[in-house]
């Protein structure tokens, strides 16, 4: 996956382990906002293979530390992907959009 959030990731686990809730908050928003706005920009771009792999990053790092902001912006993005998707088959099917 070229858009790598693990980073972010290692900070907020390091943070959490540590005892640390501030430094933990920030990188948990700082992951939230890798994921969020990286797979807006492979949207927008039409790359959703690379964007399914990223919102499946994205639903594991949600449900594995109960963050239910990225869910609701995960949910969001993949009514997009699913919007744009019903329009390639329309047009692969010559149907007017």
């Amino acid at each position: 996956m070229p858009v790598s959030c693990a980073r972010w990731e290692r900070l907020y686990n390091h943070a959490l382990q540590s005892g640390n809730k501030e430094k933990a908050l920030e990188f948990k928003e700082k992951l939230v906002e890798c994921i969020v706005y990286s797979l807006w920009q492979l949207v927008r771009d039409k790359e959703l293979r690379e964007a399914a792999e990223l919102m499946k990053y994205g639903r594991e790092v949600s449900e594995k530390y109960n963050i239910p902001e990225l869910k609701f912006h995960l949910d969001l993005i993949q009514e997009e992907i699913n919007r744009i998707k019903e329009i390639y088959r329309r047009i692969g099917r010559g149907e007017k959009v």
